[in-house]
C-alpha cells in the first residue's frame, strides 16, 4: 500500500538480513548486533556533539538493555557492540538509572497483557512473510503457550484475525524470562489449510540453520499444531528465514 513512498526511503538501518534488494541510491548498513538501537547509537555518537542529550540516552539505553534482555550472554542476544554502547551511554550520561532498574521496569510493562484481545496480542508485536501465494504472519505472544491456547473463543478469533487480514494461517511464538534471564519458547502453527501447516511445521521440525529441537505440545485444536523448543536462544529472528524458505 505504501509503494508510492519507495523512492522517499534514502536510508536503511537495520540488525536483521534485509527481506529484498534496495535501490542503488539506497544505502543499506545490516550489522547483526542484539538491538538495532546500538547501531543508531554508533551513528549518532559519529555526528555532531549536541545531538545526544540525556532524554535521547535514556531512550537508547533503555531499548539496548530491553532488547539484549539486560546484556544477558544467556539470553543468546547480547554482543560486544551492545555492551560497549550501554557503557558508554552510562559514562557520558551517569545520572542514568540503574540497569536492572531500567529493564524491569520495561520488561514488565512489555509482557502485560492485562486486559487485551487475541486480536490486540496477536498485532503486538508482529511480522508478514509472503509468497506470490499466501501470507502467513508470525506473532510474538507474550503469555505462556498453554495459557494462550485456552483462551475463550480463541479458535474464533484465529479465524477472524486471519480472514479480516487475508492471512493463510499464523504462527505464534511465546517466550518467557526465568530469573537467570534464560528464555524459554514455544511455538504454535494454526491453519485451516492442512497443507499449509504441514509444510510450515516439516519446515521447522526439520531445520538444521539452526535446529530448533523441537517437542510436540499436545494441543486442543486439530488446526493448531504446539510445541516446545529446546533451542530457547534462537528467537524470532532466525526462526523467520526458516518460515520464509517453506514458503
Amino acid at each position: 500500500a505504501d509503494a508510492a513512498l519507495e523512492e522517499a526511503v534514502v536510508e536503511v538501518l537495520d540488525h536483521r538480513p534485509l527481506e529484498r534488494e534496495r535501490g542503488p541510491r539506497c544505502q543499506v548498513t545490516v550489522e547483526p548486533v542484539g538491538s538495532c538501537a546500538t547501531l543508531v547509537t554508533e551513528r549518532i555518537l559519529q555526528g555532531p556533539p549536541g545531538v545526544l542529550d540525556g532524554t535521547t540516552a535514556a531512550l537508547l539505553h533503555g531499548t539496548i538493555l530491553l532488547d539484549c534482555i539486560n546484556l544477558s550472554p544467556a539470553a543468546g542476544k547480547v554482543t560486544p557492540r551492545d555492551v560497549a554502547c550501554v557503557a558508554l551511554l552510562e559514562e557520558r550520561f551517569p545520572e542514568l538509572p540503574a540497569r536492572d532498574a531500567v529493564f524491569g521496569a520495561l520488561q514488565a510493562a512489555k509482557f502485560d497483557v492485562t486486559g487485551l484481545t487475541t486480536e490486540q496480542m496477536l498485532r503486538k508485536d508482529l511480522k508478514v512473510l509472503s509468497n506470490d501465494e499466501v501470507v502467513v504472519p508470525i506473532s510474538g505472544v507474550f503469555e505462556d503457550l498453554e495459557t494462550f491456547l485456552l483462551r475463550p473463543g480463541l479458535l474464533q478469533d484465529l479465524e477472524a484475525f486471519c480472514q479480516h487480514r487475508g492471512y493463510a494461517g499464523l504462527v505464534a511464538m511465546t517466550v518467557s524470562f526465568n530469573e537467570r534471564h534464560e528464555p524459554t519458547r514455544k511455538l504454535a502453527v494454526y491453519s485451516p489449510q492442512e497443507p499449509l501447516r504441514s509444510t510450515l511445521c516439516r519446515a521447522l521440525e526439520e531445520a538444521t540453520t539452526p535446529s530448533l529441537l523441537l517437542r510436540p505440545l499436545p494441543s486442543p485444536w486439530p488446526c493448531v499444531v504446539a510445541y516446545a523448543q529446546g533451542n530457547a536462544t534462537a528467537a524470532r529472528k532466525k526462526v523467520l528465514p526458516i518460515l520464509r524458505a517453506a514458503l
